[in-house]
């Protein structure tokens, strides 16, 4: 990591990682942050967001201004420009800092030659800026989403994709779970208000409040001691939806990072026994430290729930959640980063690997038993069309009707769109063992 005392090379630098060399956005800005103050923070995080988020329509612009492509070697130079470009366009930071600050990057990145060129850039961009509008947009830049993504989401949603695009580029609701076993969340909301937390009631979750403002959410009135976690709404409503009920025996498969697991606990606490299962072993440990923060316990196992042999021990469950990997294509608004990262290859192993899951877990349940399956998926191929090819390959299970709350119904579940208040894409259905 490049060490700078200019927010804006520390940004471009995170931009580079994550658009060209593949890195995960949220780990970078945890590498990027580290020994800046908070008001820096909160403005290279804003940068580097942005930055990722609307990279095509700013590379867009870039293009037109600059007289020749910049070469492969010089990306992180690119990268600041677009870090220029989105001050101008999106903050609201003086154009005269916003340029001066991006110019004297160009020296800290170790490219004093860029100068000239950023200067010259930004003012262009300043004095032209009207007339780029009639310039025409294409769909990848227009809702900067690259070709094959914006085709899918088009063929599978042709009266939304456009209100689907458009929504992957607003911010993130900011939702709080309240622990009913610790608090209630009117009271909880009261607590917020008297220390000066704009904030209301969830109107899609029972349980649920929704941050008005960008806080510390290290600041929150007992965060550390489980009273409230940091779950969307659309999380919330699938432990609200597998029908617990005290004595009976849960699996959560694909449990990590736990925030579904400590509702379920949460939800009814007298439940005989649960079983989380993960694959990746520091996730797991993600889980403990959860379970500890809540003062929670379960059990907690690091293994590939698709292959039951390696760690079930014979006793069936009243209820097992899947909330199966997937292409995310439903919180691109919250990981910008997806648009980038995802291939239609990525989506194809995952369908594999749902399928797998599925099959392996369905057998695990007791008569009458139920499993939720969920993805924060918008595609049929992960979703509705999984718990057909199932139902097909399987004898003596049906999916039961669930709340319309949840989302559109689909022919075996309820699908949720986001939306542009930032609200999040989300898949469920419920099977019963008959």
């Amino acid at each position: 990591m490049m060490n700078t005392t200019n927010s804006r090379a520390a940004a471009a630098q995170a931009v580079h990682q994550v658009v060209y060399q593949g890195r995960q956005l949220n780990r970078t800005l945890d590498r990027t942050l580290i020994g800046w103050d908070a008001d820096d923070r909160r403005l290279i995080t804003e940068m580097v967001k942005g930055v990722v988020r609307w990279f095509w329509r700013l590379e867009h612009y870039a293009n037109l201004l600059l007289e020749k492509s910049m070469r492969r070697k010089d990306r992180d130079i690119f990268s600041l420009l677009l870090v220029g470009l989105y001050q101008l366009e999106f903050m609201r930071i003086p154009q005269h800092a916003s340029v001066s600050e991006t110019v004297n990057a160009t020296a800290q990145m170790g490219k004093p030659w860029a100068r000239g060129l950023t200067n010259a850039i930004m003012r262009k961009f300043v004095r032209t800026r009207s007339q780029l509008d009639s310039v025409c947009l294409n769909e990848v830049s227009r809702f900067s989403h690259p070709g094959w993504l914006i085709d899918l989401i088009r063929k599978q949603w042709p009266d939304d994709w456009q209100n689907i695009l458009e929504a992957n580029n607003c911010r993130a609701q900011i939702t709080l779970r309240v622990n009913v076993q610790k608090a209630d969340p009117a009271e909880y909301l009261a607590q917020l208000k008297s220390v000066g937390i704009a904030a209301q009631l969830d109107p899609g979750s029972p349980v649920g409040i929704r941050l008005n403002e960008r806080v510390n959410l290290e600041t929150l009135p007992g965060i550390g001691e489980g009273v409230i976690s940091v779950q969307s709404t659309a999380s919330q409503l699938a432990a609200l939806s597998l029908d617990l009920a005290p004595g009976q025996r849960v699996l959560d498969a694909c449990s990590a990072p736990g925030g579904k697991l400590l509702h379920l606990l949460e939800i009814v606490p007298q439940l005989d026994e649960i079983v989380a299962v993960d694959i990746d072993e520091a996730r797991t440990g993600e889980i403990v430290d959860n379970l500890k923060r809540a003062g929670l316990s379960a059990r907690v196992l690091t293994a590939d729930a698709s292959q039951p042999a390696d760690w079930w021990d014979g006793e069936l469950f009243d209820r097992i959640l899947v909330d199966a990997p997937c292409s995310a294509t439903g919180v691109i608004n919250k990981h910008p980063d997806i648009k980038h990262h995802r291939t239609p290859r990525d989506i194809e192993q995952g369908v594999d690997r749902q399928a797998r899951l599925l099959k392996a877990l369905l057998p695990l349940l007791k008569g009458n038993g139920k499993l939720l399956y969920t993805t924060c998926s918008i595609l049929a191929q992960e979703n509705d069309s999984q718990i057909e090819n199932i139902l097909r390959s399987l004898a003596n299970y049906r999916c039961e009707a669930l709340s319309p709350s949840l989302g559109n119904s689909t022919q075996f579940g309820r699908q949720r769109l986001q939306d542009t208040t930032g609200g999040e894409g989300f898949y469920y259905a419920r099977v019963i063992r008959q």
